[in-house]
């Protein structure tokens, strides 16, 4: 808890005289800079709730592609308005540039697809100093987080849900209109499907949005009074209040010359309609009757913009073309679709086409998008001062442009020269195409342009495949890697989900991958292999929104002398062993939270062992030992041991020693911190003295190629020059402020344990006190 959060902790609590005293008591031993702090932030808060932009888009952000977020964002200033927050949102916004502060969530329907990124959304809100944040559309969404509170702690972020349908603010007015399915019997009658209690309500009803910005008055265009010659002045004054005025030269000048108009807008709409059983409930909808086209209507209520968060199926069918009747002929309609463009980050293609020059079967190109028609990601629509589609700002991948970028890169060219005589030199002694290793995600914590978050397909051979973590986004991930189809086919074959243990970043996408083998028909439910506080987790979400099919196993199960199987169990792990064509699998406890794993998996007389989240561990070492390949986490650089230490994460060279301790043949490095996020800081010498590698998103690795990944760290180094000739330039100045910044931390600490001494012994003090008067 830092300071300014111990200080609005101490203020909630309570209004009593007592609690007052107190309070000030406790505020004069902390100091006066976090109120000075909070006094600015308030009070550009309440200027930024009261202003009115000039500007006002909306951006596609995720265009509902297979396996993205179907998330619409409207920038009006300073706010931020998310229509749905997918798993990927985040990533996007962080690659877009689309700051996540001053923001507002309104959700069409509380499904996986609307939400998924919901979790990391606030959590990453909250590492940004956000205090509050408002969640529209369902109160549902509350138990959202209240089943989450095992692995997600909100600390000080308060986190509002709103069910009205009004909300109202500076810049916006939006009205929410909620729709429930409609029915036909047998004989074609219609049958109304009434909902008994919030919580049906909440799983089976979609909203509509009409969202109208508020009317901006007229104001004098200085640029115009200056082209004309108009001194400043009470010249200004009376153009304003609309009177003419007369300039020294004798020229009239009226307030029309000078005098913009009132801010135009448009209206517009984000609907989501899942199947036609919806239809007429769109089509009763008084606030979709069709007075848009009446000779009359005021053009501020036309609703010009309309997106539609629908299937093709339903898009294109008869009743649903009825409905888009309601609207003017010269909308515009965007539809967010699965059939849309799977292309949504430029940046992973940046990446895979610049690695793909230093060798192209361990950075294989990434599967672009055969659609060319449907919206693109990041289409612009402007709302205010002009209205209509902006075509610039839609998602271009530009291939040409990355790989020049690269060889620009100083002695780029000249390390793939050298790279390439290395490579013909280096007897490779192990052909095996399998075990192969994908990574989909290689970041720690929260995702980031370059890295996503955990996420680790071992495929034992072609038809069958194990996940290690699944972080937000892996499903997305895949699709970038795969293309749709060879995606789909991966996800049938997948056997098995291991989770390494409950922080977001390592299980958050592990619904989206058994909800997509749902819609791929897969009958098999998933084996899922975790902590138990993970079946928790999934069985209070399939109670409380939708149901999941999976079968569980406790990885305590798995670890020797630790918990013994049940007999159901037992055949669980018997088929599983059997549809992985493993020999073993076994697992132990490692010190990072509570019930945090690492696994290993014995096939076909080669052994993968993977660390999960650790700082050093005995335990590990036993449990790998003789392996044929470790991929540890290395979160932190050399230098900031203690760092590694308090967070329970390992160095670089920890995680080296780990493999050589438990005699490793190599060891491969991932779940990097994000401030490392192309190219990790890692010595030379490393690469010179022992068997190892470093993990990129979209890495294929097979045995065949562990030998020649040390020799690519000097063509990585070349290739990202900036982000080394960056990191060396602030290592030494970055190591000392992060160690001063751990005795900041320890300091704060102490400082709460003699907060919570002088609370107890106020409030001790204070209890007499009253009941001696």
């Amino acid at each position: 808890m830092n300071r300014r959060s111990m200080m609005f902790a101490l203020k909630d609590f309570g209004h009593s005289t007592c609690s007052y005293r107190l309070f000030g008591a406790v505020r004069n031993t902390i100091g006066r800079t976090a109120w000075k702090h909070r006094l600015a932030q308030q009070n550009q808060d309440e200027w930024i709730q009261n202003h009115q932009p000039n500007d006002i888009y909306l951006q596609i952000l995720g265009n509902g592609t297979i396996g993205g977020p179907r998330t619409v964002v409207v920038v009006a200033g300073f706010k931020r308005y998310f229509f749905n927050c997918g798993e990927g949102t985040q990533r996007l916004c962080r690659e877009h540039k689309i700051k996540m502060k001053n923001s507002t969530v309104f959700l069409t329907s509380p499904k996986w697809e609307n939400i998924g990124g919901l979790i990391g959304f606030v959590l990453t809100s909250q590492d940004a100093g956000i205090q509050e944040l408002q969640i529209n559309g369902y109160n549902h969404i509350s138990d959202l987080f209240r089943i989450t509170r095992s692995f997600v702690n909100l600390g000080y972020l308060k986190l509002r849900t709103n069910a009205k349908l009004e909300y109202a603010d500076a810049e916006m007015n939006i009205r929410q209109i909620v729709h429930r399915k409609r029915k036909y019997d047998d004989l074609g009658n219609l049958k109304n499907i009434q909902l008994a209690g919030q919580d049906e309500t909440a799983s089976d009803s979609v909203s509509s949005y009409i969202c109208k910005p508020i009317w901006k008055p007229a104001k004098i265009s200085l640029e115009l009074c200056v082209e004309l010659g108009i001194p400043p002045g009470p010249h200004l004054a009376q153009l304003k209040a609309g009177h003419e005025i007369t300039l020294p030269d004798g020229r009239i000048v009226k307030p029309s010359d000078v005098v913009q108009p009132s801010a135009l807008f448009t209206t517009f709409v984000i609907l989501e309609c899942p199947t036609e059983d919806y239809i007429d409930s769109f089509l009763e909808a008084e606030e979709f009757k069709p007075y848009d086209l009446e000779e009359g209507a005021l053009e501020q209520d036309i609703k010009n913009l309309i997106v539609h968060i629908t299937p093709k199926n339903v898009f294109e069918s008869a009743k649903y073309k009825l409905f888009l009747q309601r609207f003017s002929p010269k909308a515009v309609h965007l539809q967010l679709c699965a059939e849309n463009s799977h292309d949504l980050s430029a940046q992973a293609h940046r990446a895979q086409y610049q690695l793909n020059l230093i060798h192209n079967e361990i950075f294989p190109l990434l599967r672009r998008s055969s659609v060319t028609k449907g919206v693109a990601a990041l289409t612009r629509y402007n709302v205010r001062p002009h209205t209509g589609l902006d075509d610039e700002t839609k998602l271009k991948i530009m291939p040409q442009q990355y790989i020049g970028e690269a060889m620009a890169s100083p002695n780029f060219e000249q390390e793939l020269a050298e790279l390439k005589t290395k490579l013909e030199k280096t007897k490779v002694h192990d052909q095996r195409e399998y075990p192969l290793v994908t990574f989909f995600g290689t970041g720690s914590a929260i995702p980031s342009k370059d890295r996503n978050v955990s996420g680790i397909l071992l495929t034992t051979k072609p038809s069958s495949h194990i996940l290690l973590d699944c972080g937000e986004g892996t499903w997305g991930q895949m699709i970038r890697h795969y293309g749709p189809e060879d995606a789909e086919k991966v996800l049938k074959n997948l056997k098995c989900v291991y989770v390494s243990h409950m922080h977001p970043d390592h299980h958050l996408g592990l619904i989206s991958i058994i909800k997509e083998r749902i819609e791929l028909g897969v009958k098999t439910r998933l084996r899922v292999l975790g902590p138990p506080e993970l079946r928790t987790w999934l069985d209070l979400y399939s109670e409380v929104f939708e149901r999941l099919p999976f079968e569980f196993v406790n990885c305590l199960v798995l670890c020797r002398d630790k918990q013994e199987p049940s007999s159901a169990e037992q055949n669980l792990i018997r088929n599983l062993f059997s549809n992985l064509a493993v020999n073993n699998i076994s697992a132990c406890l490692v010190p990072h939270t509570k019930n945090a794993f690492a696994i290993r998996v014995d096939t076909n007389g080669y052994s993968v062992v993977y660390s999960g989240d650790t700082k050093y561990c005995l335990d590990l070492i036993r449990l790998g030992e003789g392996c044929d390949l470790l991929i540890h986490e290395a979160t932190m650089e050399d230098g900031l041991e203690e760092l590694a230490k308090r967070k329970r994460h390992s160095t670089t060279m920890q995680a080296v020693q780990v493999g050589n301790q438990m005699n490793a043949k190599f060891t491969l490095l991932t779940h990097f911190s994000q401030r490392y996020c192309k190219l990790p800081n890692i010595d030379d010498a490393i690469f010179e003295k022992h068997p190892v590698g470093c993990a990129f998103d979209h890495m294929e690795i097979a045995p065949k190629h562990l030998q020649v990944l040390p020799h690519l760290y000097p063509s990585l180094k070349s290739l990202f020059a900036e982000h080394v000739h960056h990191m060396n330039e602030n290592s030494s100045a970055s190591n000392i402020i992060r160690r001063l910044r751990l005795k900041e931390e320890a300091r704060r600490e102490q400082e709460k344990d003699n907060l919570k001494k002088l609370i107890k012994t106020l409030k001790g003090g204070l209890l007499e006190q009253k009941l001696d008067d």
